[in-house]
């Protein structure tokens, strides 16, 4: 299967599934979707308020996502095996000189992570795909489960990838080393921001903070999918 076709369905499914549920509440019924427990002012809501704002956005976000796994799966497939295959030459494990000691462990560690990464990013898409089957409303604990399984294993594959090509990096092989750490900071940034921002939310009620709350949630989100979209760039050194 091309990696071009693979690469566009599994990045190109979730932005197209944000951008219906966030534009389709906020033009039928602005004032309604923006509602919180604290009835403040808001001009954006959150991504599981829109997910959750009726039955179709619930179907489009679900169905989109349901296209889309099976292809992030391959992706998973794709990006573990290219890295398997830049670090594909063997050191003597029986037998290793100490000229050769440091670099054998740096071996044996970066494939240790390439192993780690890719479970990791299929404790991702499950992830996601809980969220996606299980709405706020409908069950909110799922939901939540979900969620955070989400996040946090994104996290964990961000932190392995960067270290993964850090490497590539350093022995001048194929990577996207900067542009994923650029992506890596913002993701970062965000998922602290929404955390801060949700926390003014609950406690004090402030106009507006529910709406940037929302905001940092899709910077999230785009930097996340940024960040396999980039994967490309390596699959058209291996698989085209």
């Amino acid at each position: 299967m091309k990696a071009e076709f693979v690469v566009a369905c599994a990045t190109t499914c979730p932005l197209i599934a944000l951008a219906f549920c966030y534009i389709y509440p906020l033009l039928v019924d602005f004032s309604q979707i923006n509602k919180t427990h604290c009835h403040v002012y808001n001009f954006l809501p959150s991504v599981s308020a829109t997910i959750s704002y009726n039955p179709l956005t619930s179907f489009f976000w679900f169905m989109l996502i349901l296209i889309h796994t099976p292809f992030r799966f391959i992706l998973a497939k794709y990006l573990h095996d290219f890295y398997k295959k830049q670090f594909s030459h063997k050191i003597p494990e029986d037998y290793v000189p100490f000229a050769y000691k440091t670099d054998y462990l740096k071996l044996t560690t970066v494939r240790k992570q390439i192993f780690f990464a890719y479970q990791i990013n299929k404790v991702e898409i499950i992830g996601l795909f809980i969220l996606s089957m299980f709405t706020s409303n409908s069950n909110y604990d799922m939901h939540k489960l979900g969620f955070c399984t989400y996040l946090i294993s994104a996290s964990m594959f961000k932190i392995l990838v960067l270290s993964i090509e850090s490497r590539l990096k350093i022995e001048k092989l194929p990577n996207c080393y900067d542009v994923r750490k650029k992506l890596a900071i913002t993701f970062a940034l965000s998922f602290i921001l929404a955390i801060c921002l949700f926390t003014i939310h609950n406690s004090n009620c402030v106009n507006y903070v529910y709406s940037f709350f929302g905001l940092s949630e899709i910077i999230l989100i785009l930097s996340n999918i940024t960040f396999h979209y980039w994967t490309i760039n390596l699959m058209r050194k291996t698989y085209m």
